[in-house]
């Protein structure tokens, strides 16, 4: 029986022994293999709202610095920021990694698709600064530079308390251009009279005047002309691709507002307003863009993800019984006239944005507090507002053209003001003209209103089917678009480079 048990007892040595040394060999194995996954492997770490791809045994610090779109400061302006941007940016030139602080050249980082990747790393401890240049800034310095001076930068106005009045905003009469938050960083606004506002531009052998400079880098841009070298016709039609009524018969339901419209009698919100058809002047700037204004070789000139608004949301009180929900016949007022207009008259201050599917009081405040952030947006607003093409990325991508209209706000931040006659900024042509902003359903006249900017400047409400006015259709150069010359004056415009 001794024997038996000392029999016993060695089995298990021998087993503590076998398991002791194929840990051992485990631990070395595993060793082995981090090694060389240190040389071979690229790992992903989510980072807010994009990737940085990095070798883990190798990378040590990253900081990142984003380019101040709104800076009114002449030298680049750099913050410290935690989240990559997603749009508006592109990588700078001035981004690095060291090690022991030497700069390691042979080291490759890239920006693609709101992801950082960085390459070749080789020594531990290496530490990354990466830098993001704001592409709104460079197309700045793209028109700056072709006209051969700096733009004076100062902040928009807000909130907007009258027309542009010069001897107030700009008593020395410089080139100034006004920033203002859009949805996709800052916008650089061209706000002033025909005197020092120098935004002519010729692209496609047409003429027309910068609005502003979107968030994105992208050119924004209303028609002015069919020629490649016009003025301003004062109350002629030459300065519209046509005229037209918003939306033809039949007229009577909110669903009309829209720039595509949904279903007439519905009981609910999101059936009225489903951009399932294009409104009369959809029509008419699909097929001027298509047709007549022989748009089409241009398109790839074109960008298509920055977006037109349509802003449908609705806002209680805008006047007095427009207390409807945006269905059917009910009286209902809508975003860009509760920016303008308080119940009973035009507000005194203006509260115009350049975001698109912002939230809004539920009930059209009476005071200024109700308009002091304009920063949340909603989702589904956006979604369905926001007008792009077909296949974008962001907005509705209603759109078969990447040309639609003009807003309210944009009209009052370039110089115009809800109420008040203005006839010396750079917008007004003496001619009406329609916006894409909704004003109301008028349940008194059966019919849909929307703003336009008529023969005073101003901007009343104009129901869909009662006036014929021109039509000026917007669009949205992209970015990385040249300039072969052109100081922006009506007699030497910017000149776009294309290879058409």
């Amino acid at each position: 029986m001794k024997l038996e048990k000392l029999e016993d007892n060695t089995s298990k040595v021998k087993g503590v022994i076998i398991g002791i040394l194929l840990t051992i060999g485990l631990v070395i194995l595993i060793n082995y293999i981090t090694s060389l996954a240190r040389y071979r492997n690229t790992e992903s770490i989510e980072l807010a709202s994009g990737n940085i791809s990095y070798n883990k045994a190798d990378l040590n610090i990253i900081a990142m610095y984003q380019e101040k779109d709104d800076s009114t400061k002449e030298e680049k302006e750099y913050v410290s920021i935690n989240k990559i941007p997603t749009v508006g940016y592109k990588l700078s030139e001035d981004s690095y990694c060291e090690v022991n602080g030497e700069p390691i050249e042979e080291v490759e980082i890239e920006y693609l698709n709101s992801e950082i990747n960085i390459s070749h790393l080789t020594e531990k401890g290496t530490k990354c600064y990466i830098y993001f240049d704001s592409l709104a800034r460079e197309m700045l310095g793209k028109l700056e530079t072709s006209k051969g001076s700096k733009y004076t930068i100062d902040a928009m106005p807000s909130p907007i308390t009258g027309p542009y009045d010069e001897n107030t905003e700009n008593p020395e009469g410089k080139e100034k251009l006004y920033t203002s938050p859009d949805n996709y960083g800052t916008s650089y606004v061209f706000r002033g009279n025909n005197n020092d506002v120098n935004n002519w531009v010729t692209f496609a052998n047409h003429t027309w005047r910068i609005i502003r400079i979107n968030g994105d880098g992208t050119l924004r841009m209303i028609f002015q002309c069919a020629t490649s070298n016009c003025e301003i016709t004062e109350g002629k039609e030459t300065n519209a691709v046509s005229s037209t009524i918003y939306k033809s018969k039949p007229y009577d339901d909110n669903t009309y507002v829209g720039y595509y419209y949904g279903e007439a009698g519905q009981d609910t919100y999101e059936a009225t307003h489903t951009n399932s058809h294009p409104s009369d002047v959809a029509e008419a700037v699909n097929n001027w863009y298509s047709g007549t204004g022989a748009m089409t070789s241009y398109t790839n000139y074109l960008d298509g993800n920055t977006g037109f608004c349509n802003d449908r949301v609705v806002v209680k009180d805008v006047w007095s019984g427009l207390s409807g929900n945006g269905t059917g016949k009910t009286a209902t007022g809508y975003a860009p006239a509760a920016r303008l207009i308080p119940s009973g008259g035009w507000r005194k201050k203006q509260y115009p944005t350049l975001k698109c599917g912002v939230k809004m009081p539920e009930i059209n405040p009476t005071n200024d507090a109700g308009f002091s952030n304009f920063d949340e947006i909603d989702p589904i607003a956006l979604a369905r507002d926001l007008f792009t093409i077909d296949g974008s990325n962001n907005g509705n991508g209603k759109l078969p053209v990447p040309a639609a209209l003009i807003t309210s706000d944009e009209v009052v931040m370039v110089g115009g003001f809800g109420g008040t006659k203005a006839t010396n900024y750079w917008l007004y042509t003496g001619y009406y003209h329609w916006t894409m902003s909704p004003f109301m359903y008028d349940a008194n006249n059966n019919w849909a209103t929307m703003f336009d900017a008529n023969e005073d400047g101003n901007l009343p409400p104009a129901g869909v089917y009662h006036d014929n006015l021109g039509v000026r259709p917007v669009i949205n150069l992209k970015a990385d678009i040249e300039f072969s010359g052109g100081n922006g004056k009506s007699d030497n415009p910017f000149v776009v480079k294309t290879n058409i």
